[in-house]
């Protein structure tokens, strides 16, 4: 398994992950995308990887502002997009070990927000390391009906990510920077 390998596959699962649409979608939904055009969203862009298929009430994408660094602040913008009026959209962002959260960990979009339209948020992490991390951003999605989470992946490669010594030694950091 090469390191070229490995990153190939991150990336083929966080395109895999990116859904354009939901697969349980109904008659009606192709009319009122058809009634209003859906607003631009930064091309760079991308969908974070939704931990299930199926009709959302909310989704999620992300761009990276700057190549992530160990010991950077690296600013990640988010876009929220709810598809109801008639919800509370609440995404709360978790850490992993070697990213720590330093501003913009949650955010909420009232009840009443147009549906469709992305509410850009800044969040702003500091990576400790080189390595493939992945945060996570739950979205509570309260109505007055009903509750649903829904939880995303947001990967994100820092520096070199994970060196050919790291993958033979069982991915664990050697702590020696210079063995190949």
């Amino acid at each position: 398994m090469t390191y070229r390998w490995l990153v190939s596959l991150l990336a083929v699962a966080c395109v895999a992950g990116c859904d354009s649409a939901p697969e349980n979608s109904t008659e009606s939904a192709p009319a009122a995308r058809a009634s209003a055009p859906a607003p631009a969203l930064p091309p760079h862009m991308v969908s974070a990887v939704a931990g299930g298929k199926g009709n959302s009430s909310v989704d999620l994408k992300f761009a990276l502002v700057s190549r992530p660094e160990p010991g950077r602040p690296l600013a990640i913008d988010l876009a929220v997009i709810p598809r109801e009026a008639d919800v509370t959209v609440r995404v709360i962002v978790q850490n992993t070990d070697g990213i720590a959260i330093t501003a913009g960990q949650e955010v909420t979009i009232p009840k009443g927000a147009e549906p469709g339209e992305p509410v850009i948020h800044r969040l702003t992490v500091l990576p400790a390391r080189d390595g493939i991390f992945s945060l996570s951003a739950v979205a509570l999605v309260d109505s007055d009906k009903t509750s649903v989470t829904r939880t995303f992946a947001i990967p994100i490669i820092v520096g070199e990510g994970i060196t050919p010594a790291e993958l033979t030694s069982g991915g664990e950091p050697s702590g020696d920077s210079d063995a190949s």
